[in-house]
């Protein structure tokens, strides 16, 4: 005899979907700004400070926006495979997979075909990496029932360990660095604005929420999704493949990191290196959760949460406090965002179980 917590969402207004978020906000500005104070910082400087790195300024709603894209793309898949009942931790590591594949295709093949080429096969590459990573989860929950969890907690530190070995190996750049590093991806994705980096990936995150949402809610595959997440044993009943859908829907989460990670290196740093893993993946999660497993509502939690990352970073920027402060800021709204989302959206019991 044990008790489990089970969450599902709950019936609200829609204006709940606005107002949750901006209460958690109000909250976290509220503590963070009590937390500047001691720290020896204005409030009103730091936050305004906030705002001209994320929204009120030009270069900060870009770098909102290229933040965004990353989360548009790994909070889009989590939400697929959440909606088919299986929970995606793995989305850093199917990230990182992607940028290293797209990374070692881009370099071998820049200087033997057209670019164009080259950076179509760099994001296949991504996008399959990450599709496969996921599988190893899917399949071992699919077909065995092994927690999910656990396996792609494991996937992900595995992915790192690679992630460091290659850098430091087979793809590193020759000659002194502060850190390794890989040489120079001279594929890049399209630029929509020179200025700041804005690259085309911007526009393959929209449209494959916009994908996501159609695939979803108007087809087949989506309604085999959805009623395997919300109850298995009607799925099998209704002759549904479960295993199947199981896996497939991780692949597809997994195909979206890997392509979330082909779009940082091929379109934001241009080259790969151990910190691109910075819990980017973990963050997700948070977004999709805030979404409700919505491929739409992912794409304005995503410009919620760039603007966070994006504000807390050019805070450090513009005022004396220190990164661990400014992170610690970030770490706090999104903490407040998820506890007010969790009690705002979802329904929370403890269920005995035996």
């Amino acid at each position: 005899m044990g008790y489990v917590i089970r969450i599902k969402p709950k019936p609200i207004q829609p204006f709940v979907f606005v107002l949750a978020p901006l209460a958690s906000f109000a909250l976290a500005f509220l503590v963070g700004g009590i937390l500047m104070v001691w720290a020896g910082v204005d409030p009103i400087s730091g936050y305004s400070a906030f705002l001209q790195g994320s929204l009120t300024t030009f270069p900060g709603l870009m770098q909102t926006l290229i933040q965004a894209t990353l989360f548009m793309l790994m909070g889009t898949g989590i939400a697929i495979s959440n909606r088919a009942g299986v929970l995606n931790v793995g989305a850093e590591g199917q990230y990182i997979i992607g940028a290293i594949l797209a990374t070692y295709i881009a370099i071998s093949y820049q200087l033997m075909l057209p670019p164009q080429l080259t950076l179509l096969l760099a994001m296949l590459a991504a996008m399959l990496g990450g599709a496969l990573w996921a599988m190893i989860a899917g399949v071992l929950k699919g077909f065995m029932n092994v927690n999910e969890v656990v396996t792609t907690v494991i996937l992900n530190w595995l992915a790192y360990r690679i992630l460091q070995w290659i850098i430091r190996g087979p793809l590193r750049l020759p000659g002194p660095q502060l850190y390794p590093m890989s040489p120079p991806i001279a594929t890049t994705l399209p630029v929509i604005e020179p200025s700041s980096g804005l690259n085309a990936g911007l526009i393959v995150a929209l449209a494959l929420a916009i994908f996501s949402y159609y695939l979803l809610f108007y087809s087949k595959a989506g309604f085999e999704i959805r009623v395997t997440g919300s109850n298995p044993e009607l799925a099998k009943y209704a002759g549904f493949n479960v295993s199947k859908v199981i896996v497939l829907s991780m692949a597809y989460s997994g195909a979206l990191a890997g392509i979330a990670g082909g779009v940082e290196v091929l379109g934001n740093l241009h080259y790969l290196f151990e910190g691109i893993s910075i819990g980017l993946g973990y963050t997700s999660i948070i977004v999709s959760l805030v979404a409700r497993d919505h491929p739409l509502g992912v794409i304005a939690a995503s410009i919620m949460f760039g603007t966070i990352y994006s504000g807390s970073s050019f805070l450090q920027t513009a005022t004396h406090l220190t990164y661990t402060f400014s992170k610690a800021l970030e770490g706090l709204i999104y903490l407040f965002v998820l506890v007010t989302t969790l009690f705002a959206f979802y329904e929370i019991k403890l269920v005995k179980v035996k």
